[in-house]
């Protein structure tokens, strides 16, 4: 963004815009030439010799590194001969980062450019492409011109598209000597960039820096994936403190109906915008220092863009992208006091409008859409239009069933959305599993699906892209059932006719299949769960019955063999007279039907609907190291519930345990930084099944991004070993770090050291690290062998020479497996809930826990470390002593066992404090009524309280969230929104202060996850 001095505000200098090119467009304020003389570090005339893109692993950018030979030094007094400059952006294998409006340059052009430093010595173009002249000789004349580019998309304010400018160079030189002499010519002490040598740096070489107009998007929607954003928080925020603004950009676009693409908040970070390094990042005050600071208020706002792939394609709506990687947003520094930062909605709306470029969204051409060139500041904040929203859904589309109907009937659907009749197409989110059903009209008869289905039964589909089903029903049956003559008379041209006639059978009818409930009777009295027994007579095989209560479908089946049971779960219906209807259709398309009523009385309410949450890490968190995972299950029926954990598809661990929590203990370490999904499925003993999904990003130590694959060395995978060096010199344990390009799924890599196998690991994910300890190894030259196979087969193998060198004698061989509690310690007094710590020593592989209290075994994990954890909630058991015993089993089939005795002493809870009390309570946020996402913050006030402590216990629908003692008068409490059922909920709260006053309150929000 840049803002004129006359008074409005516009958009400019956007990274690696995207993916629409007709709707491109960077804005910019024409500088005069004054300003760009007086601005100018140096100003000279040179000759393109090489230009050479780069990839630094040290500050994890790309750049591209421009060699000119100086003909002449207008400003500065640059010596004559070489001189290198720096522009952000560029590409390198495969890889590339671009700032829009950025100056272009070919091999072997004659340039003037006005040069500005940067904060390592170093010079780049002053004010993207405006510092940037080519000098063409005139093909009739032979004089000499300055010409500007505007670079592509590139609109001036007042004048829609840049044109090409042209002036005669001697007249422009005069200009420039003329100003320069009126202020300080100086001699600008600059730094040459050093070669890629010196720093590692990856390197290609181009014929030219230009804007390579290729589309681009975020992959991991597709999957459900959210993109998590994180904040830089070690750098001074606006005024207005930036992060709600930045937050409010986040729910705008997350708001967008039929679009899957979804912002999450990652939290802070001391990651840098515009590096490379696996981390989405927003940052104020331009810590790369790659913005001219503003004059006069004057100057770039901020950038948002991306890094993209551009080895890995995929077509989304007819159209190709690329694949981004990492989007950064930077914000410039130096506005205070010109009213931007100052004003809350203007921040909010230009972090909204650069989140959207981190999407791959360029301008739109709508000078009402938050996305157009210009920034409106009109108070509208974070609030899109609809060109925005429609430029979204296109680039990320949810996933959308289209159902088509010929002839008279209608078709529903479970989930519900589709009624068709009126409403025949319904967005779903990615990987719903849709079931369409079919019901002709009356006179007509179901001829069967076509499209993404076929039969006549019912459609299931699994969206994973929009999709489209026909369904035919025959129509016309207005004959009787019985026999018909046909008779066909022709009348040719001359008069003379002819007749000839068959007799025909109509066998069509509604009621051409007879269907009977034998259970239970008409009129009975049901509970529980309840069988209802269905025949079906007359009938072509097979037969699908659907069973309905008040209209309501609960169950499906497909049979060639009668009698049908189908089992119906009384206890999710209401109390109450219901009707019980079975309809019937066989392989034929006929149909029948059955109805009874009875009086279901169960005596309660239905049961609650399972859920499932995880209670850590948070969504969006930023975790590493181990991370305990918490994992919990609501309204679960039973004795017993079934954990199943994966980490980006891969199982991690599955428990099944007595009570409603379960833990796993997660070694961060072993997958690459970045963004992560964990999916937890949890199952009931009524086999009733949830899932839950949440993203974090692993932020442990970062890597680099590998060099450019090189050719394999065996088999059809690229495999590369990063470190150690080849020839290096190693001792101790190594960590030997491996890539595999070119995979499908996940790939099994095996290291050897001097032919023998050392480590086996399989992962989805890149690079494996896996540890090698040299000591068993003979000293001397080693070779070090990497294989690799991925799901299908394929294979490849990479192989480097290091020399061994350890001091004494080999370590003694690996001690036998042992296994402990970590907590609690043995002859510990617990009560409440208790995390039980196990950990093994001498493990091989994997090591699977079985965990038993009394005898009953209670928790079984698998795990890649060497320990696990298990959440115990004493207050299930009696109180007394208590015998905890842990097996242990590692991937070498050794085993080992420990035990310990506990005594549970858990006390009869108080009952809680009367309904309102004498203390007054007082809700500031949320409000009332208000609808609420992701964590939300609630405030509360308690009035009348007494002494030097106030205890604070918050619950939403009867679930404890927090209980928080003070010596304040309100406290403010996060509560994660996303582990409770969307949906009105109830925010209960209770207060004690330390004389034993009491009062409550409560409120009511709308969830809307």
């Amino acid at each position: 963004m840049v803002w004129s001095r006359r008074g409005s505000w516009i958009l400019a200098a956007v990274v690696a815009l995207a993916w629409a090119p007709a709707a491109l467009a960077t804005t910019v304020v024409p500088v005069a030439d004054a300003d760009l003389v007086s601005t100018a570090t140096a100003i000279v005339i040179a000759d393109v010799k090489a230009i050479e893109s780069r990839w630094d692993p040290a500050t994890r950018r790309i750049f591209t590194v421009i060699t000119l030979d100086v003909r002449d030094s207008l400003k500065g007094e640059i010596p004559l001969g070489p001189l290198t400059i720096r522009q952000l952006g560029g590409r390198v294998a495969g890889m590339q980062a671009w700032v829009e409006g950025s100056p272009e340059f070919t091999v072997g052009e004659r340039v003037l450019v006005f040069l500005s430093r940067n904060a390592d010595g170093t010079l780049r173009v002053a004010h993207l492409y405006q510092g940037k002249f080519s000098i063409q000789s005139d093909a009739q004349t032979g004089a000499s011109h300055a010409v500007r580019a505007p670079g592509r998309h590139v609109h001036v304010l007042g004048r829609g598209a840049a044109a090409m400018e042209r002036r005669p160079l001697a007249d422009f030189l005069r200009d420039i000597r003329l100003h320069v002499g009126r202020g300080p010519r100086g001699t600008a002490a600059h730094s040459q960039v050093p070669p890629a040598s010196a720093s590692g740096q990856v390197t290609e070489v181009q014929s030219s820096f230009v804007f390579l107009d290729v589309p681009a998007r975020w992959f991991e929607p597709d999957s459900g994936v959210a993109i998590s954003m994180h904040v830089n928080g070690s750098e001074p925020l606006a005024p207005t403190s930036g992060l709600g603004q930045v937050r409010d950009g986040f729910a705008a676009w997350n708001a967008v109906t039929g679009s899957r693409l979804r912002y999450s908040d990652g939290g802070a970070t001391d990651a840098r915008g515009f590096t490379f390094d696996g981390v989405s990042t927003i940052s104020f005050g331009d810590p790369l220092g790659q913005l001219d600071p503003p004059t006069n208020c004057s100057g770039t706002l901020g950038l948002g863009g991306y890094f993209r792939d551009d080895t890995q394609t995929r077509v989304v709506n007819g159209q190709t992208f690329s694949r981004i990687l990492e989007g950064d947003v930077v914000f410039n520094d130096g506005w205070a006091g010109c009213g931007f930062y100052e004003a809350y909605a203007n921040l909010a709306e230009v972090a909204t409008h650069e989140l959207g470029h981190a999407l791959g969204l360029g301008h739109s051409t709508n000078p009402d859409a938050t996305m157009y060139a210009f920034a409106h500041f009109d108070g509208r904040g974070a609030a899109l239009r609809d060109d925005d929203r429609a430029g979204v859904r296109f680039a990320y589309p949810a996933p959308t069933l289209t159902v088509q109907r010929t002839g008279s009937g209608t078709v529903t659907s479970n989930p519900a959305g589709i009624d068709c009749g009126s409403d025949c197409s319904e967005s779903y989110a990615p990987g719903t599993a849709v079931t369409l059903m079919a019901a002709p009209a009356a006179g007509s008869a179901f001829g069967g699906w076509s499209g993404a289905c076929s039969g006549t039964g019912t459609c299931s589909v699994t969206l994973s892209a929009s999709t489209s089903v026909t369904a035919s029903f025959v129509g016309g049956l207005s004959v009787a059932i019985t026999a018909h003559t046909l008779a066909a008379t022709v009348t040719d041209s001359g008069g003379r006719t002819a007749t000839s006639s068959i007799t025909a059978t109509v066998s069509n009818g509604a009621s051409a299949l007879r269907v009977a409930m034998t259970t239970p009777s008409a009129g009975a009295t049901v509970s529980g769960v309840v069988w209802v027994t269905v025949w079906v007579d007359g009938a072509t095989a097979p037969s699908t019955v659907t069973l309905s209560v008040s209209g309501t479908v609960v169950k499906s089946q497909t049979s060639s063999s009668m009698p049908m049971t189908l089992d119906w779960d009384s206890r999710l219906t209401s109390d109450g007279t219901k009707t019980l209807t079975v309809s019937a259709r066989d392989a034929a398309g006929n149909t029948g039907s059955a109805s009874l009523s009875v009086t279901v009385a169960n005596g309660t309410t239905p049961p609650p609907p399972l859920t499932a949450r995880f209670m850590s890490p948070a969504n969006g968190a930023t975790v590493s190291g181990t991370v305990t995972v918490g994992m919990e299950v609501g309204g679960a029926s039973g004795a017993s519930n079934t954990f199943r954990l994966t980490i980006d598809g891969t199982l991690a661990s599955t428990q099944t345990v007595a009570g409603t929590t379960a833990s796993f203990a997660w070694n961060t370490s072993a997958l690459a930084n970045g963004s992560h999904t964990l999916a937890l499925s949890a199952s009931d003993a009524a086999g009733r099944t949830v899932t839950a999904t949440i993203t974090v990003t692993v932020q442990n130590t970062t890597s680099p991004p590998p060099p450019p694959p090189p050719p394999p060395t065996g088999g059809t995978l690229n495999v590369a070993m990063t470190s150690p060096g080849a020839g290096s010199t190693v001792s101790g344990v190594v960590w030997v770090t491996i890539w595999v390009n070119g995979a499908s799924g996940a790939s099994t890599v095996t290291l050897s050291a001097g032919g023998t196998v050392v480590k086996t690991q399989t992962s989805s994910s890149m690079p494996v690290t896996l540890d090698w300890d040299s000591r068993l190894t003979p000293n001397g030259a080693q070779t070090l062998t990497a294989s690799a196979r991925d799901a299908t087969g394929n294979t490849g193998s990479a192989s480097i020479n290091v020399t061994v060198a350890n001091s004494g004698t080999p370590p003694p061989p690996p001690a036998p497996l042992t296994v402990s509690f970590t907590s609690p310690a043995n002859g510990a007094t617990v009560s409440g809930t208790v995390t039980v710590g196990m950990a093994v020593s001498g493990a091989t592989g994997s090591t699977s826990f079985q965990l038993a209290i009394d005898g009953a075994t209670v928790s079984t994990q698998t795990v890649s470390g060497t320990t696990a954890a298990y959440t115990w909630n004493t207050t299930t058991i009696a109180n007394g002593n208590h015998t905890l015993t842990v097996s242990a089993l590692d991937g070498a089939s050794h085993s080992a066992s420990a035990t310990i005795t506990v005594t549970v002493n858990n006390q009869a809870a108080p009952p809680p404090p009367p309904a309102g009390g004498t203390l007054s309570i007082a809700f500031t946020a949320p409000g009332e009524g208000a609808t609420v996402s992701g964590t939300v913050w609630m405030v509360i006030w308690v009035n009348g309280a007494s002494g030097s402590s106030n205890t604070f216990t918050v619950s939403v629908g009867g679930t404890l969230i927090r209980t928080q003692t003070t010596g304040g008068a309100n406290v403010s409490i996060p509560w994660d929104t996303a582990g409770f059922a969307n949906g009105q909920q109830t925010i209960t709260v209770t207060v004690r202060d330390a004389t034993g006053n009491t009062g409550s309150g409560a409120r009511s929000v709308t969830a809307a996850n």
